[in-house]
């Protein structure tokens, strides 16, 4: 039998609107408050570099409204965002991608995330990263869980899982699943090591030089 009351506001289901609000405002403003706690700066000076200087969160301001817009089922904008990211930062993040928020993009030049792809919480991507399918005619895209840091110039393709906390080493080529606080390098890339508090320890094959192990 169906509930005869009518149902209020915080009952429905939020309106097509709504919904790209609720996500845009706050991953837009904990990207914000992460940038500010790195560089250690004061709120005004913080919004000033981020604004003007900083193209790695002004790809994410130019994403983050696109991905908003195409929620919105507004056509032809989000195209547009992305062109802006790209002509004025170097930067390719389809509007389709889905980028958790505190996501700090460093330098960012040539850096490409593929439509499919799903990043978590407070990742880290340098520039020269790419993130996207094994072929142009496949959609299966990384997955990356949170306080993931890939490197300079590191490749991760395919519908592959990377675990929270795992760091990918420069230059890297990531073809299959990254455990949680696992740190890999190399073509193809292979573990390397494991973040110390991450309770996990390295195979028998595992190299331990600290220079591999840099992103």
């Amino acid at each position: 039998m169906s509930d005869p009351r009518p149902q209020s506001p915080r009952d429905s289901p939020a309106s097509p609107g709504r919904e790209p609000r609720r996500r845009l405002w706050p991953r837009l403003r904990r990207d914000f408050d992460r940038l500010r706690r790195v560089k250690g700066r004061g709120f005004w000076m913080a919004l000033l570099d981020a604004l003007l200087l900083d193209s790695g969160f002004q790809a994410l301001l130019a994403y983050r409204c696109g991905s908003a817009l195409r929620r919105a089922g507004v056509p032809v904008l989000p195209a547009v965002c992305r062109r802006i990211a790209i002509s004025t930062s170097g930067v390719d993040l389809l509007p389709s991608a889905e980028i958790g928020g505190g996501c700090i993009i460093a330098h960012g030049i040539g850096l490409v995330v593929g439509g499919e792809t799903v990043i978590g919480e407070d990742c880290t991507l340098l520039h020269g990263v790419t993130l996207g399918e094994v072929r142009f005619d496949e959609l299966a895209c990384p997955r990356l869980g949170d306080r993931v840091t890939v490197g300079t110039g590191a490749i991760v393709l395919g519908g592959i899982s990377i675990g929270d906390d795992a760091l990918i080493g420069a230059g890297a080529v990531v073809r299959d699943d990254v455990p949680a606080g696992a740190r890999v390098a190399g073509v193809p890339a292979r573990v390397i090591g494991y973040a110390p508090d991450s309770g996990e320890h390295p195979g028998p094959d595992s190299q331990t030089s600290p220079d591999a192990s840099t992103p």
